[in-house]
């Protein structure tokens, strides 16, 4: 059966609107600063590509456990999970595939060398320490480089500021799930700190869906570490470092059997379990010349993803992957005027990959080097322009430039902004793509996959954005697309694929109280495989999110959030049914060091899937406490 969801958003806020016309004009909010746009800090407002931005207050608020959780609601974004915590999560960016998001956290890449396609797997991936999340749609190759050609999410963690704070907190509920978290920050003179270490747990249920007789419970293990240290060391010159491990133990399910009833769908296999360690690290320097007019940022990054699967009867199921990333990035700004920044750019990636499967081990590797400059001028304080260059070399596939232009055109008058983006985009071959075995398909002689994006749109705010909304239309064109070709034996790699993917993304945000707000978005994206016309997988064509946020009083925050996804093509040409579930959470302050939160996650207990054949949590209820000091 195919859910079918209609959602008229205009009626939900057509009273609200009234109160909003009557709301105090005495408050100016507070311009809000992001990074991601244009790797330097920008007003958001002077942004010209589509950018949205989760805050930790956001996070809290939702009481989400994950990264992919607070995804969840971001417009043009869809979160695909096969089977609960801890099981592979993969996020796709306006119609892009999984392996073409960028994915950082504190500035260093966490896209997967060892991974077939290059995607992060969000599946161990805490919401612990994050100070914002900062997701970036449309091509972006020109700033970012390879991966970047859906977008780029940028997660930045929290930074030490004023006296010693600690805070232990701990959660229970449903599934036997527990999580404990402990945190210390602050800053000494110069020295800024931030150190956050936590333990999650849960019996969790069957990866493969439990009502196709799928009994056996996939438990999850997860220990996240994340830290952060800063040195002012003078007015011009400050240094810092941060590291984030993750680690996930996670029971798997897999196809050591066929059920006639449900083809193609996983099944339980007993004792088959990953072992996922994750490291992303980095250390920089940041000096400033001439009296600010020159900018320049030296950093070294490392990243390391080891996954080791065990258990199953099949030798090629029981295997070791490692990909590894060292990069140097040295990045320079010169501020020619008040109007005009100029930014260029080096970087050299070493990626590797390590794989032993079935008594055989190979290691590959390949550099790639990249020189981007980009020109960021502003007209009339209205007009705030980006154009960006670069050029990328890979040892086996070779150069490529790309290019891109934004454009933010503000009419303050109206309290209107318009916004365009165009960008060419390109990604470099895996090394999994390339050198896997002939018999996984593996092809040295792949290409770079290219794409063309482009976007255009309004935001409109009245009443001190106590009213917003805005609307934006995006086109991608994906060529040279690497998929396995079906005709040869072993589905031999080859860049075979061409893709398309249009559609709209808007928003509505209504604040009628200064302590009520209610916000909605919808995603319209039509995807399609040119070579057989066919929708692309898990890209649902439309998708609506709605959410209500009530401080109660001074103590008491409600938070409810309605995700209703619609159909999708799932593997092997099976559809997967559109759903609609809601999740309510809530907290409590006792006192200013005591504080009581819950959550319910599918409040009307809905069954649904996300990736055919794979199950979802039913109706589930946590609770925990949380004392600071």
């Amino acid at each position: 059966m195919v859910t079918k969801i209609s959602i008229p958003l205009p009626c939900l806020f057509l009273l609200a609107i009234s109160a909003v016309a009557q709301a105090g004009e005495d408050t100016v909010p507070l311009e809000t600063m992001v990074i991601t746009a244009n790797r330097t800090e920008t007003k958001e407002k002077e942004v010209g590509s589509s950018l949205t931005v989760i805050t930790a207050e956001e996070i809290q608020k939702r009481q989400v456990l994950t990264v992919a959780e607070a995804l969840r609601l971001v417009p043009g974004i869809d979160v695909i999970n096969s089977g609960g915590l801890g099981h592979q999560t993969n996020v796709y960016t306006r119609g892009a595939g999984s392996g073409q998001t960028l994915v950082l956290v504190d500035m260093v890449e966490m896209n997967d060398p060892s991974s077939p396609n290059g995607a992060f797997d969000f599946a161990n991936l805490m919401v612990d320490n994050i100070e914002r999340i900062e997701v970036l749609r449309g091509g972006e190759s020109s700033l970012y480089g390879s991966d970047a050609i859906g977008g780029v999410i940028n997660i930045i963690t929290k930074k030490g500021k004023g006296g010693p704070k600690f805070s232990l907190s701990g959660q229970g509920g449903t599934y036997n799930t527990f999580k404990t978290i402990g945190t210390a920050s602050g800053q000494v003179k110069d020295v800024n700190y931030a150190l956050s270490i936590s333990e999650t747990q849960s019996h969790g249920f069957s990866a493969a869906e439990t009502l196709w007789n799928n009994p056996e419970r996939d438990l999850y293990r997860n220990t996240t570490v994340d830290g952060r240290l800063g040195w002012d060391v003078n007015k011009d010159l400050d240094v810092g470092a941060s590291v984030r491990y993750n680690n996930g133990v996670t029971g798997l399910d897999g196809y050591d059997s066929i059920n006639p009833e449900h083809p193609s769908a996983p099944v339980d296999i007993l004792g088959y379990n990953q072992t996922t360690s994750e490291i992303y690290t980095r250390g920089f320097s940041h000096l400033k010349l001439f009296d600010s007019f020159w900018e320049q940022t030296f950093a070294v990054a490392y990243s390391n993803t080891n996954r080791q699967t065990s258990g199953s009867s099949y030798d090629y199921n029981n295997y070791l992957y490692i990909g590894t990333k060292v990069k140097g990035d040295w990045q320079n700004i010169l501020h020619l005027t008040n109007k005009n920044d100029l930014m260029i750019g080096v970087e050299d990636e070493e990626d590797l990959f390590e794989s032993q499967s079935a008594g055989i081990g190979e290691n590959y590797a390949y550099n790639t080097q990249g020189y981007y400059v980009t020109d960021r001028f502003t007209l009339f304080d209205r007009s705030f322009t980006t154009a960006s260059v670069r050029y990328t070399d890979n040892s086996i596939s070779g150069s490529l430039p790309t290019w891109s232009i934004t454009e933010a055109l503000l009419i303050d008058e109206i309290g209107m902004k318009l916004k365009a983006n165009y960008g060419t985009g390109f990604k470099v071959p895996t090394l999994a793509e390339l050198y896997m075995p002939i018999s996984w398909g593996g092809n040295p002689n792949l290409k770079s996959e290219t794409s063309n994006n482009w976007d255009i749109g309004f935001e409109q705010v009245f009443f001190n954005k106590g009213l917003q909304f805005g609307a934006t239309y995006f086109n991608n064109v994906f060529n040279n697309l690497i998929q396995g070709n079906p005709t040869t034996q072993n589905w031999t790699m080859e860049n075979i694929g061409t893709a398309t993917a249009q559609g709209a993304e808007t928003f509505i945000q209504v604040q009628p109280l200064d302590l009520l707000t209610l916000r909605a978005n919808y995603t319209y994206d039509y995807t399609r495989n040119l070579d057989d016309n066919t929708q692309l997988v898990y890209r649902p064509q439309n998708k609506v999110n709605f959410e209500t946020n009530y401080q109660l009083t001074s103590k008491i925050n409600l938070n409810l959030v309605v995700i209703a996804v619609g159909e999708k093509p799932g593997v092997s040409h099976i559809n997967v049914p559109g759903y609609a579930i809601a999740n309510l959470a809530g907290s409590y302050t006792v006192t200013k060091n005591v504080k009581l939160f819950s959550r319910i996650d599918n409040l009307f207990n809905k069954n649904y899937q996300e990736a055919y054949g794979y199950g979802t949590s039913g109706l589930a209820g946590f609770g925990g406490v949380t004392l600071s000091y």
